[in-house]
């Protein structure tokens, strides 16, 4: 794993980096645009052979960046690779070189950003994530949707995990603004949830349940077992026994149980609850 040393002088060159790419698109445009005025307004002292050099300079650096722009692009595809294929370590790598380069926008950057911070949430490592959340959202990440809706239910996530719960509210909020998908809403729903449960708000749990457990039967086997068992955990609280048992037995059909109580403490009462209930039907019987 990188030293928190390493991590922290990675995004402080990426923020550099990130703003430096503005800084020159904006110059750029600037010079143009300033250029074009000048012709216009005063074409008896415009050096036309002046002029050429400048657009001729723009045009070159023009060039440069998209040249490496497409060297970044295929270094952010090979990280991709590295990733599908568990090479977390050398993945983080080529995310490093991709965030500390130079390109037309920072796109590229924004979404290799997102990656690295998705290497550190698969292994846990959740004071990263939510360092290298924080710095990506310092930014105005314009259209790019899908690295917002993500990079916020990471940094949610990371944040019920270290039990900042208020921070967990403020990064999650601002989701239900946009416009999501069904891929976005089942990515959103366990962090819903689980956020939820940990502020005492069950009745928002069980709000539109029919809807909810539709959404998690799409979901993969353990994260539908991990929001059948929040949806019962909420029933439970609101007195909806029936519900609640139901369920749980479909949380139990999808994955066990015990390694998500282990990680997701919000489940121990439920599972508590539930075994004593079946320690109890068992002895009558």
């Amino acid at each position: 794993m990188v030293k928190e040393e390493s991590l922290d002088g990675l995004l402080r060159r990426f923020h550099r980096r990130v703003g430096f790419v503005i800084v020159v698109r904006a110059m750029a445009m600037l010079l143009i645009v300033l250029l074009a005025v000048w012709s216009v307004w005063e074409p008896t002292f415009l050096d036309r052979r002046a002029v050429t050099m400048v657009f001729g300079g723009v045009f070159l650096l023009w060039i440069c960046l998209a040249i490496s722009s497409m060297h970044q692009s295929r270094t952010l595809q090979m990280a991709r690779v590295l990733l599908g294929t568990g090479q977390s370590d050398n993945a983080r790598v080529w995310l490093g070189r991709v965030m500390t380069g130079l390109s037309l926008s920072p796109r590229i950057q924004f979404v290799a950003c997102q990656h690295l911070a998705f290497v550190f949430f698969a292994r846990s490592a959740h004071k990263e994530v939510v360092a290298i959340c924080y710095e990506l959202l310092r930014h105005r990440l314009g259209r790019l949707r899908h690295v917002i809706v993500n990079t916020r239910l990471m940094l949610a996530d990371s944040l019920l995990t270290l039990d900042r719960v208020a921070e967990a509210y403020e990064a999650i909020v601002p989701v239900y603004e946009l416009s999501l998908s069904l891929a976005d809403r089942m990515k959103l729903l366990p962090v819903q949830l689980r956020y939820e449960l940990t502020a005492g708000q069950s009745a928002l749990v069980v709000r539109s349940l029919p809807e909810k457990v539709r959404v998690a039967e799409l979901l993969d086997s353990q994260q539908a077992a991990l929001v059948h068992a929040m949806l019962a955990e909420g029933c439970r609280q609101q007195s909806m026994s029936a519900e609640s048992a139901f369920l749980l037995r479909r949380a139990r059909l999808y994955a066990d149980l015990e390694p998500l109580t282990q990680r997701y403490g919000v489940l121990l009462p439920l599972v508590s609850t539930g075994e004593a209930a079946g320690g109890t039907t068992s002895a009558q019987v």
